[in-house]
């Protein structure tokens, strides 16, 4: 055959720039509310509320107002940064065998959930955790906001009033999940036409040629509508609580009135690194960031060139990080994580020393999530200064969550310079698929998240936090902030943003070029290679030993295969840039 060369796609996307502001999110609707409280003389942490919510409104198929997330506040003027965090915590009446594992055959699902018996714990009542968003966004509002709460949130209540346009990604979206949206008459009811298919939007394009249709959510309204009134109480007692109850009650679900009156957000002072001169900001709580920093103290022990050798470094690094992250983690208010051990000097020289031996990465004989829960690859007790413990268990294997969709990312960054970065989810596609009746809220599949198997760092327990993969950073330069940035895209979440940092701090481009450079992920099986790596590139890290999966990116709207970053950057001279992923839904802009 004659040798032949393919076509492949540019990526790019032009990135806004300003002196003042600068606002990324997943949707436009989101945006301009963020817009909108700036213009009225709010600050970032307004912004990015109001963002928040609207998100929750519009974006059903990756997030909602009954879910979960971070904040990660950065404010030079007062020096005082804030993590606000709202993780997910399974109910009290939550067991850690209240699932039924069942075999995962070695393959991840596409929704790259525990396996367990009927998908009980990503679909339905029993896949819900206490829900976290609502206490979350509005702690950050009352400590950091400047604009009246009923003002912020006044363009969430409109679009679930008023209705959003219904675009290509929403459908395609609802059509993937619309026999599971069927099974929940709630849900069906409000995500899907009266044919019980997703609303056609106009495809051939809304300018000249189509108008989409609009989706309503008029009890959701009026549940925000209770939240801009009465603030935290609104949601967690009253009449929202009681219906909530109410629902889960009627339908074997767990979570109750106590659940929700129990809840609170942690506001705490985030967890901080550096990496090359630079401070890194993160959530506290089990979370993708907390592997994100692990990753990156080890890359700072190698020199930043930028070619095959630093991608493979890059994977190795990350397939050790991996490996502590499946059995390591979990919610230190249940469990002992060696969390300064990981995270030490001593653990980053260990593993660095041993990728420059030569020392491989262990390789899973199996699912890693499953394999390395019960199965150290590392002890970074050794390097804690607290006394040593033993592992958590040496059990039988069991799975971990690694979700395929169901979250947004938004940041913003403000006059004075203030930065928040924000990641909020579902948990999964449309979450569990249930919506209380008569709030129009659709609840998360927070516990999908958890190992379905007893005896793990990550094992459910009543009001346990489980592990996540959202993973919002900040960082800061010689202390002020210059760049928020998270992600949507479950386990990948975290090699995407290594990657998006190493290409603003190491290699000096743009927030903007460094998510449209293509990038590799070790966080399963195989190492995934962007196919615009190039075939040199490709078969140089074949030859280091890696088994390579390459993924075609040309044409894939939506993809997940390597997350979907969003970002604001602030620049040495002020400048503010803010910057999406270039193969998918995105809105930023500057000024």
């Amino acid at each position: 055959m004659t040798p032949v060369t393919w076509s492949r796609q540019d990526v790019r996307r032009a990135a806004p720039t300003g002196a003042e502001i600068a606002v990324a999110a997943a949707r436009r609707e989101s945006v301009e509310a963020a817009l909108a409280m700036l213009d009225a003389g709010g600050n970032a942490v307004d912004a990015a509320v109001a963002c928040g919510f609207v998100a929750g409104v519009v974006e059903p198929m990756d997030t909602g107002v009954a879910g979960s997330g971070f904040m990660l506040i950065a404010d030079p003027t007062s020096g005082e940064d804030l993590s606000v965090e709202f993780p997910p915590r399974a109910p009290l009446a939550a067991t850690p065998d209240m699932y039924e594992v069942v075999s995962s055959d070695g393959a991840a699902r596409l929704l790259g959930v525990s396996v367990v018996a009927d998908d009980a714990n990503s679909e339905g009542v029993l896949a819900s955790g206490i829900p976290g968003t609502v206490a979350g966004l509005l702690a950050a509002h009352e400590r950091r906001g400047r604009l009246p709460r009923a003002q912020v949130l006044e363009p969430a209540i409109r679009a679930a009033a008023d209705g959003f346009p219904v675009d290509a990604y929403y459908a395609l979206q609802a059509l993937e999940h619309r026999d599971h949206l069927l099974a929940h008459p709630g849900a069906a009811a409000i995500f899907l036409d009266e044919r019980g298919t997703p609303p056609v939007p106009a495809f051939l394009g809304s300018t000249t040629l189509g108008v989409a249709p609009l989706l309503r959510q008029p009890d959701l309204a009026r549940s925000l509508e209770i939240v801009a009134a009465r603030g935290h109480d609104g949601f967690y007692a009253g009449e929202i609580a009681a219906a909530i109850e109410r629902h889960f009650a009627g339908h074997g679900g767990l979570i109750t009135r106590a659940d929700l009156a129990g809840y609170l957000p942690i506001i705490a002072r985030p967890q901080r690194a550096s990496y090359r001169e630079i401070e890194i900001l993160a959530p506290t709580s089990p979370s993708g960031a907390l592997t994100e920093i692990q990753i990156l103290r080890t890359l700072e022990r190698f020199p930043a060139t930028g070619d095959a050798d630093a991608l493979h470094v890059l994977a190795e690094a990350s397939r050790w990080a991996f490996a502590d992250r499946y059995h390591w983690l979990g919610d230190p208010d249940f469990v002992d994580v060696p969390l300064s051990g990981l995270l030490s000097d001593g653990h980053a020289d260990a593993t660095a020393e041993r990728i420059r031996a030569g020392t491989p990465a262990p390789r899973a004989d199996g699912l890693p999530w499953e394999v390395f829960a019960f199965r150290a690859a590392s002890d970074p007790w050794t390097h804690d200064p607290g006394d040593p413990r033993p592992p958590y268990s040496t059990g039988r294997s069991a799975s971990m969550a690694t979700d395929h969709h169901g979250t947004t990312h938004f940041a913003v960054v403000d006059g004075d310079g203030m930065v928040v970065s924000c990641t909020h989810t579902a948990g999964n596609g449309f979450g569990s698929k249930v919506v209380a009746d008569g709030t129009g809220l659709l609840f998360d599949a927070a516990m999908v998240w958890f190992n379905a198997t007893p005896g793990a760092a990550n094992s459910i327990a009543p009001g346990k936090r489980p592990l996540v993969n959202m993973g919002p950073l900040v960082l800061k330069r010689d202390g002020r902030p210059c760049l928020a940035v998270g992600a949507p895209g479950g386990r990948r979440i975290i090699s995407a943003l290594v990657q998006v940092v190493t290409g603003v701090v190491d290699a000096g481009v743009t927030i903007q070029e460094a998510i449209c450079a293509p990038r590799i992920d070790a966080s399963g099986t195989a190492l995934l290679a962007s196919e615009r790596l190039g075939a040199r590139t490709i078969d140089a890290l074949r030859d280091r030993g890696h088994d390579v999966v390459s993924v075609r990116e040309e044409h894939e709207p939506f993809s997940y295969e390597f997350a979907r970053p969003v970002g604001v950057e602030v620049t040495s001279d002020g400048t503010r840039r803010a910057a999406v992923d270039p193969l998918t839904v995105g809105h930023a802009v500057a000024g």
